[in-house]
C-alpha cells in the first residue's frame, strides 16, 4: 500500500512512523512544502529570545526518517491539488504523485486580518523557522526598540516575554477585555498585573485600524509608536486542498472527519489544526488547534491503517503558557464556551499553597473550577508560580474519567512537605465546590460587590488589617467577635464576608449559619483576588486616558 502524507508537522511524521513500527512494507512518502521537517512550532517563540537554538526545535530530519524508519520525505514540495478520482496529488513544479491512502496534516494557516497597511515591511506573522529567522534579522538590522502584538492570546502574550528579553519595550493590543480567551476575566487580571510589572504595555477593549511607516492607529483614535508589529491573532484552519477536492467542511470550518480521522472520503485521512473535533464538555463541533490532539490523532490514523482498534472521539480542550514567572492553564470549558452552549454552571474560586508553607518554595496559586448542580466538573483554570500543571493535569483527568466534584474532594494525592500539603489544593478546591452544592456555603462574585444592591459587607480580618485596607463600605467584625456581635448583623438582606483569601470568612459563614443565619456570602476570591481585579482596571483607566 502507497500511503502519501501532505505535511511534516508533528501530526505527519507521527503518523508516518506509527505506520512504519505497525508495518514494514507499506510505501510512505511524506511531502512538506518548507524547507524543514518535524519542526516544534511551540517553540518558535523560545528561538526567538535565544533560549532555544534553531536545531533544537527539530526533532528529525530527512535522512533520520529514511536511515531508522524506511520513510521518504520529500522537502519544499507544496502539494496543490487532490485528484480524488485518479487518487493523485498534484506539486508544485513536480510530477504528481499517486496513493492508495491520503493523510492530510496541513495544519492551520496564521490569520492575518484586513487592515490598513497590514503587508508593511515591518509587520509579520509567525507560523515557522523561516519566519521566525526574518523576524529575527529585521530586528538585528533595524536597531528595533519598540514592538506591537497585535492578540492577546497564548502566542502574543509568549511572543511578548521573548521581545522583552531582547531589551525591546513591547505593546500587546487586544479586542477583548482580557488576554488569553481560554481563562475568565477573574483569573486572567492578575496576569495583566504581571505582565506590566514585567514592562509590557496592555491596550485592552482596543482594535488596529491601520498601520503606517512609524505608527500603529487604535480603535479608539490613539496612536503608537512601533518598529516592529507581530500579528498573533490566532489561526484558521487550511481546507484550501479539501475544497478544492470538495471534501466535507464543518460547521466550525474544519475538515469534518469521523472517529478513525477519515474524511468524507474514506481514504483520505486528516489531522491536525485543519480537523473538526467535538469538544468533550458542550458535545459542539468546534475546532481546537493544539500539538498534544495532533498526535493523538495521528496515532488514530496510523492504527486504523495497521488494522488496531483506535479512535478519537471528544477533546477536551487544555491550554498552558508560561509568563514570566507564573504559569497560566486551563482544562475543560471556560464560563463564555458555557453560556453559549447554554450550560448551566457554578464557580468556585480558591487561592491555595503548592506545598507546606513552613518549607522554601511555598508559593500560593490561583485554582478555579466550574461544575453542574450535580457535581460534574465541567472546567477548571489555574495560576501560579510553581504547581499549575499537576492541579490541571490531575483535573483534566477527573473530567476524562467522568469524575465529579465528590470524587476529586477524595481524591489522594502524594503527600510530603515539601511537595503538597495533606490536604491538597484540589481536594480543598473540590470540597468548597462540594459545600456550594450541599448548601454549606454561599459566594458572590466581585461584580456583586460593585453593584447598587443592598447588602451588609463584613470584614472578619483583625482591626489592623481592617485600618491597613478594607472594601467601600465594609464593616469590621473580627471572627473572633462574631458570637458577640449577632445583634448587629441583619437577617433580611444579604451579608457578605470578606477576608484576604476566603477561609476565615468560611469560618465566621459556618458560625452565623449555625445560628440560623440564611442570608450569608463569602466573597469569592476574597480581598486578594478583589485587589488585582481593582489594581487591573486602575492601570487599564490610565492607558486609555
Amino acid at each position: 500500500m502507497r500511503i502519501l502524507i501532505i505535511g511534516g508537522g508533528a501530526a505527519g511524521t507521527t503518523a508516518a512512523t506509527r505506520l512504519r513500527r505497525l508495518n514494514e512494507n507499506d510505501e510512505i512518502l511524506i511531502l512538506e512544502k518548507d524547507d524543514e521537517i518535524s519542526v516544534s512550532n511551540c517553540g518558535l517563540n523560545y528561538y526567538l529570545a535565544g533560549t532555544a537554538g534553531r536545531d533544537d526545535l527539530i526533532s528529525a530530519s530527512v535522512e533520520l526518517l529514511k536511515k531508522l524508519y524506511n520513510i521518504d520525505a520529500r522537502l519544499n514540495s507544496e502539494v496543490t491539488n487532490i485528484n480524488r478520482e485518479n487518487k493523485t496529488v498534484s506539486i508544485a513544479g513536480q510530477d504528481d504523485e499517486y496513493y492508495d491512502k491520503l493523510i492530510v496534516t496541513i495544519g492551520s494557516a496564521q490569520y492575518r486580518p484586513d487592515i490598513d497597511g497590514v503587508l508593511t515591511d515591518q509587520v509579520f506573522t509567525i507560523h515557522n523557522l523561516a519566519s521566525v529567522e526574518r523576524i529575527k534579522d529585521f530586528i538585528k538590522l533595524n536597531e528595533v526598540k519598540k514592538a506591537v502584538i497585535v492578540g492577546g492570546g497564548y502566542i502574543g502574550v509568549e511572543m511578548s516575554e521573548s521581545l522583552r528579553q531582547l531589551d525591546i519595550e513591547t505593546s500587546i493590543i487586544e479586542s477583548s477585555n482580557h488576554i488569553l480567551p481560554a481563562l475568565d476575566y477573574d483569573m486572567a487580571v492578575t496576569l495583566h498585573n504581571h505582565l506590566r510589572e514585567n514592562g509590557i504595555r496592555l491596550y485592552l477593549h482596543e482594535s488596529v485600524i491601520a498601520f503606517d511607516d512609524k505608527k500603529v492607529s487604535l480603535s479608539s483614535g490613539k496612536q503608537l509608536d512601533y518598529d516592529i508589529a507581530i500579528i498573533a491573532t490566532g489561526s484558521k484552519p487550511d481546507v484550501k486542498l479539501g475544497i478544492l477536492a470538495e471534501l466535507e467542511i464543518g460547521d466550525s470550518g474544519g475538515l469534518k472527519v469521523n472517529e478513525y480521522m477519515q474524511t468524507s472520503d474514506k481514504d483520505i485521512y486528516a489531522a491536525g489544526d485543519d480537523v473538526e473535533v467535538t469538544n468533550f464538555i458542550t458535545r459542539k463541533p468546534t475546532r481546537m488547534a493544539q500539538a498534544g490532539l495532533a498526535v493523538k490523532q495521528a496515532q488514530v490514523i496510523a492504527d486504523h491503517l495497521g488494522g488496531e482498534k483506535s479512535k478519537f472521539t471528544h477533546a477536551l480542550n487544555t491550554a498552558i503558557s508560561k509568563i514570566f514567572r507564573y504559569t497560566a492553564a486551563a482544562v475543560g470549558a471556560n464560563e463564555k464556551i458555557l453560556k453559549d452552549a447554554g450550560i448551566a454552571y457554578q464557580s468556585v474560586l480558591l487561592y491555595d499553597w503548592t506545598h507546606a508553607p513552613y518549607l522554601p518554595g511555598s508559593e500560593l496559586v490561583l485554582l478555579k473550577l466550574l461544575f453542574d448542580k450535580n457535581g460534574k466538573i465541567l472546567g477548571a483554570q489555574g495560576i501560579g508560580k510553581n504547581g499549575i500543571d499537576k492541579r490541571l493535569d490531575i483535573i483534566s483527568m477527573a473530567i476524562k474519567m467522568n469524575a465529579k466534584v465528590w470524587d476529586l474532594q477524595e481524591l489522594e494525592v502524594c503527600y510530603s512537605p515539601p511537595f503538597s500539603r495533606g490536604k491538597d489544593a484540589v481536594n480543598n478546591l473540590a470540597s468548597m465546590a462540594a459545600n456550594i452544592l450541599e448548601k454549606r456555603m454561599k459566594t458572590v462574585s466581585f461584580q456583586d460587590i460593585d453593584s447598587n444592591e443592598d447588602m451588609m459587607i463584613i470584614d472578619v480580618r483583625s482591626k489592623a488589617d481592617f485600618d491597613d485596607y478594607h472594601l467601600p463600605n465594609a464593616v469590621n467584625i473580627p471572627v473572633e467577635a462574631i458570637r458577640n456581635n449577632l445583634d448587629s448583623i441583619p437577617h433580611d438582606k444579604k451579608v457578605v464576608l470578606y477576608c484576604m483569601r476566603g477561609r476565615t470568612a468560611y469560618i465566621a459563614s459556618c458560625i452565623l449559619t449555625n445560628r440560623g443565619f440564611d442570608n450569608i456570602y463569602i466573597l469569592d476570591g476574597g480581598l486578594m483576588l478583589y485587589s488585582e481585579i481593582i489594581k487591573d482596571q486602575t492601570e487599564s483607566k490610565k492607558i486609555e486616558n
